[in-house]
Order: C-alpha cells, then structure tokens, then sequence
C-alpha cells in the first residue's frame, strides 16, 4: 500500500492532546500541517494540499476550480458539520469522499447558545462597556421565564437548546419546515417563521442554508421582531444580513445581538462597536474536550475511509 499523505489545515491540531496526531501515525500517513498560527488563505490551498490524499479540514473554501488541481485528494475530513465552504457536487464527480463531525458539535454550541441568552438578558455586554469605561451602572435585566424564545430550525443542536431551557421555565416555538408537530417535545409550540418574529423575545438561529439563497434575516424580518428583542447566532453567519442587523440595533427595534459567526471571518465591522452586542470569533465548539473529540473523530473517518477502500 502506498503511503497516504494527510495535510492538516487546523492552525491548532492537537494542542490539547495528541491523539488524533497519534491515530494518523499510527495508521502509518505522512502529516503536514499549517503552521502559521492562523487560518489558512484561499491563495495558499493548492501548495498546501498538492500532494494530500485526504485532508483534516475547518472552514477554508474547498471550490470546484481547487479540487479539480488535487487529483490524489481523495477525502475532505470536515471539522464540524458545516459543508458550506465545500463545493459538494464538484467532490461527488471527482470521487472525493466530505465527512463531517457531527455528535461532537451539539452539547458545545448548544451551551454557548444557551450562555448567551443568559448574557443578553442580563446585560452583561452593557455591563462591561460600562466597566470599561470606568461607570458604575444598574441595568435592569430578564428571568428567562417571562421570555418568549423562538428557535429557527429545530435540528440536534436546538433541540439540546430547548431542553437546556427547560428547568429555566422559558416559552419556546420553533419554525422548522422538516419537523412535524407530534414531533416536538412536551410544550414547545411549531409555527411559521413570521409567527415566531412577531412573537419572541430572543430569536436564535440553527438552521442550515445555502449562500446561494441570500440572507434568511435581513430587513423585512428585522422589522417583524418585537421591539427591544434579541438576537442569537451560533449557526451561519451568511443567514443573517449584518447591515440590516445594524440599522435595526440603532434604531432600537432589537436591543442587543449575540453573534458567534459572521458573513465574513475575521470579522471587524461596525457591530464590534455597539455596547449592547455580545461578539466572540466563532468558538461555539472550542472547548478542550469538545475540539478533542472532533479531532480524533477526523483522525478516524481519515483512517475509515482508506480501510474501506483497501477492502474494495
């Protein structure tokens, strides 16, 4: 058997264990990896995985022209769940197999769900501003039992979400359209998506979606919510229109936003500057155990994969 090369574009593999690294060697692949300390640039993918048969993704674009000049890649091992940055049809026609880590994801992003809501309603970004400035000042806040929570999209994650809510005694609906109702835990209300804007305190996005289709919250949707709402994203940040989120925060119609993920990454914009937006650089599933269990679940769909062919 030749031996199988695996380039790693994780800026941080294995920084808090080493066996994902030891799964690979262990199988006896060549590891390369991107040691730059950052994510790596579109400009630098075709020198960086010429040679690769498969490669331990993260969200770095993986376009029909790029696969198309990596004939030995053989499989895209996804960090994550979300395939979106992965020309998907263009892989199916070049034979590249795209695995994704999908168990590993849901308690993580789930909690920082669920740890922002509980900072927007107590007004921990204002809090902090003020601190920052050096002002001692009381902002009155919520118990998440008198809120109304609309979750769109109604997948692993919101539901680890709603039950996460429970003990709190919050309201929830969902707007899901492959989720029928006899479905839906004890208490939890289905309606339409223009139903859960009219009607929810916090709105907090876990659907999936294609760029393709443009913006799922853009103006008209804004316009929708409830004066002084809120909003959370921990899904993508393709789906929410970031200028519109904008106008409808100065304009008061929202009264604060916690975003994990952005239409662009590194994001600096304007929403940076905002005392009442809660922003962190997309590190819904960066906890040590959680990065752990989704590395070695690459290493191993790396590994399952070429046995699966050997057997062939």
């Amino acid at each position: 058997m030749t031996q199988k090369t695996v380039y790693v574009t994780l800026s941080e593999f294995c920084k808090n264990d080493e066996t994902p690294r030891r799964i690979l060697k262990e199988a006896g692949y060549t590891i390369l990896e991107n040691t730059s300390g950052r994510r790596i640039k579109k400009e630098e993918m075709f020198d960086a995985l010429k040679n690769a048969d498969a490669v331990v993704a993260a969200v770095e674009p993986y376009e029909a022209e790029l696969l198309q000049k990596l004939p030995k890649l053989k499989v895209i091992s996804r960090l994550g769940v979300g395939t979106d940055a992965i020309d998907l049809e263009a892989a199916k026609k070049l034979g590249i197999e795209v695995t994704i880590t999908v168990e590993e994801i849901v308690a993580p992003v789930a909690e920082m769900t669920v740890a922002m809501i509980l900072g927007l309603v107590r007004n921990f970004p204002l809090h902090a501003n003020d601190f920052a400035k050096g002002e001692w000042k009381k902002h009155t806040g919520f118990l998440l039992s008198e809120l109304n929570i609309g979750l769109i999209g109604f997948g692993r994650i919101a539901r680890t979400v709603e039950r996460f809510l429970k003990p709190f005694g919050t309201k929830v609906r969902v707007m899901d359209p492959f989720v029928k109702k006899e479905s839906l835990p004890e208490g939890v209300d289905l309606c339409s998506l223009e139903e859960l804007l009219k009607k929810s305190d916090i709105v907090s996005l876990h659907a999936a979606r294609s760029p393709k289709e443009g913006f799922l919250l853009s103006i008209k949707e804004f316009s929708l919510m409830k004066p002084g709402s809120f909003l959370v994203n921990t899904a993508r940040g393709y789906m929410v229109d970031e200028k519109a989120l904008e106008a409808a925060l100065l304009s008061k119609q929202l009264a604060g936003c916690a975003l994990d993920v952005f239409e662009e990454e590194p994001y600096a914009g304007p929403l940076a500057k905002f005392p009442n937006v809660l922003l962190t650089p997309h590190v819904g599933t960066l906890t040590r155990g959680s990065r752990t269990a989704m590395e070695i679940r690459c290493a191993e769909n790396v590994v399952n994969f070429f046995k699966k062919q050997e057997v062939l």
